[in-house]
C-alpha cells in the first residue's frame, strides 16, 4: 500500500472526540455522532443526458442526488483529510459513478451500527463504504458487489506475540470494532479453539478504530483484525509502532453497496453504473492510483453470496 499519499492522515479530533463504529459490516469506521450529516456536497443540477440517468427512479431524478449512508474516517476507503474535505478511493470511485448516473452522491456520516437500521427507515438510499457482503445480510438487504478483499491482523512492531497462524489466536486478546464481521469471525474461531481443547480467544470489541489501535499499542490486545486495505493503512500511518502480520489473512469477501429490497430500480441502476466504470477502465485507474489494483473485480453482481459467486 506504499502508494497511499502520506498526507492523507485522519483528523485527530475526528478520531478521538466522539465514538466511532465500523464494521462491517464493514468493519471499522466513523468518528461522527449517529445522524451527523455533513459530508459532501451536492452537485448542481442533474444531468439528464448521462448514460444511466433514465434508469434511475423518478424520485432520485427529481432530487438530483442519492443519499449515501457511510461511516466515514475509515481510510483509505473514505475519511476526512486534516483540513476537512472528504477523501478516499471510494469517494473517487463515487465520482466516476456520478458521471454514469447524472446525479450526485450526498454523503451522510454516521456510526456504523446505525447505518442498516437507518436504511430500513429510508433515511438513506444506499449504504456505501467497505461493507462486507454476507449471506445473512443478503437475507434482509440487496447487495451489489464492487470490490473483494480479506481481513488482516495488525500487531505491535516486531509481532511480540509471534502470531503466524489462526491457531496462534487461541487464548489471546484480539481487538475488533463492534458491529462488524471481525468480532463475528473471532467468536467463531474462538469456538474452534475450545473444541480443540485450547483456550478461547479473548475478543475485545470497541466503538471504533482509534480505540482498537490504542489497545494494541498499549498491549491490552496482541492484535486487531481489520479489512486488509485499512489494516495496511493503519500500520503505514503508525510511525513504526504497528505492522501487519505477513501471510495471515482470513475471510475473503466481497465489498458491496447495500440497498433496501424495495428499491430494485435504484439497485439495478447502481449495478449498471459499477459495471460501466469497470468496463471503461476508470474503476481500475482509481484503484491503481491507490495501489489497490489487486482488490478489483471484473463483474459487479447482485447478491453474489446467494448466487454462489466467490471472490477470486
Amino acid at each position: 500500500m506504499s502508494a497511499i499519499d502520506p498526507r492523507h492522515k485522519i483528523r485527530k479530533s475526528a478520531l478521538f472526540a466522539v465514538p466511532i463504529l465500523a464494521g462491517l459490516l464493514l468493519s471499522g469506521c466513523s468518528a461522527a455522532t449517529p445522524g451527523d450529516v455533513n459530508a459532501a456536497v451536492k452537485d448542481e443540477a442533474a444531468d439528464s443526458t448521462a448514460p444511466l440517468y433514465k434508469s434511475l427512479p423518478e424520485s432520485v431524478q427529481k432530487a438530483g442526488t442519492i443519499q449515501i449512508g457511510s461511516a466515514i474516517d475509515y481510510p483509505p476507503f473514505e475519511y476526512y483529510e486534516a483540513a476537512g474535505p472528504l477523501a478516499g478511493f471510494e469517494v473517487e470511485l463515487s465520482k466516476e459513478l456520478e458521471k454514469q448516473l447524472g446525479v450526485s452522491f450526498t454523503w451522510n456520516n454516521a456510526s456504523f451500527d446505525t447505518l442498516l437500521p437507518a436504511l430500513t427507515t429510508k433515511r438513506y438510499d444506499v449504504i456505501f463504504g467497505a461493507v462486507n457482503d454476507t449471506a445473512e445480510r443478503e437475507k434482509t438487504f440487496d447487495m451489489v458487489s464492487y470490490l473483494q478483499s480479506s481481513q488482516g491482523f495488525v500487531v505491535q512492531k516486531g509481532n511480540p506475540a509471534g502470531l503466524a497462524t489462526v491457531e496462534d489466536l487461541c487464548g489471546k486478546p484480539i481487538a475488533a470494532v463492534r458491529g462488524g464481521v471481525q468480532p463475528q469471525y473471532l467468536e467463531a474461531q474462538s469456538k474452534v479453539c475450545t473444541d480443540a481443547g485450547k483456550q478461547p480467544i479473548d475478543v475485545l470489541t470497541f466503538d471504533g478504530n482509534a480505540a482498537e489501535q490504542l489497545a494494541v499499542k498499549q498491549g491490552k490486545a496482541v492484535a486487531m483484525l481489520e479489512n486488509y486495505p485499512t489494516a495496511a493503512y493503519f500500520a503505514q500511518q503508525s510511525e513504526g509502532k504497528l505492522e501487519v502480520v505477513s501471510g495471515l489473512q482470513v475471510e475473503k469477501r466481497f465489498f458491496s453497496m447495500v440497498f433496501s429490497k424495495k428499491e430494485s430500480a435504484l439497485r439495478d441502476a447502481l449495478g449498471k453504473a459499477w459495471q460501466a466504470i469497470i468496463d471503461d477502465g476508470s474503476y481500475q485507474a482509481v484503484l491503481k492510483k491507490w495501489d489497490l489494483g489487486s482488490i478489483g473485480i471484473t463483474e459487479s453482481t447482485v447478491n453474489p453470496v446467494t448466487a454462489g459467486i466467490s471472490p477470486k
